[in-house]
């Protein structure tokens, strides 16, 4: 069972496997954040540990996540999990995909890790 202090934790999940983008999220993070990093939603535990991080960031040109599509229809359909998904990079077509399967907001691969700062201050309550 989680305690009050893990709830209260402020986490959020990166899933990608670019080390260069991967180091300059890192550098961008507030005081008293966390990242943590994975390429399967297993990686992070299950779906109540999942559900007490604050929101998820997706690549969706890594090959080495399995399918992106499927991990946000895990999050969203067997998880039920409605935690903010941001995504990145992918084209149109992968990005719709992404759309249907219920992620929440896009944005360029060179922009990134420019608005976690924007997410931390938006899920820092």
């Amino acid at each position: 069972m989680a305690s009050i202090g893990d709830r209260l934790r402020k986490r959020f999940l990166w899933m990608s496997s670019d080390e260069a983008l991967r180091a300059q999220a890192q550098a961008r993070l507030l005081p008293g954040w966390e990242m943590e990093c994975g390429v399967d939603l297993e990686d992070f535990g299950d779906w109540q540990e999942i559900l007490l991080r604050r929101f998820l960031v997706l690549d969706l040109d890594d090959a080495a996540i399995a399918d992106p599509i499927v991990t946000i229809d895990t999050l969203r359909r067997e998880y039920q999990l409605n935690i903010p998904v941001f995504c990145f990079g992918g084209d149109n077509e992968r990005r719709l995909e992404a759309r249907q399967a219920r992620a929440d907001r896009f944005f360029a691969r060179d922009e990134i890790a420019d608005r976690l700062e924007d997410f931390q201050k938006q899920f820092g309550w």
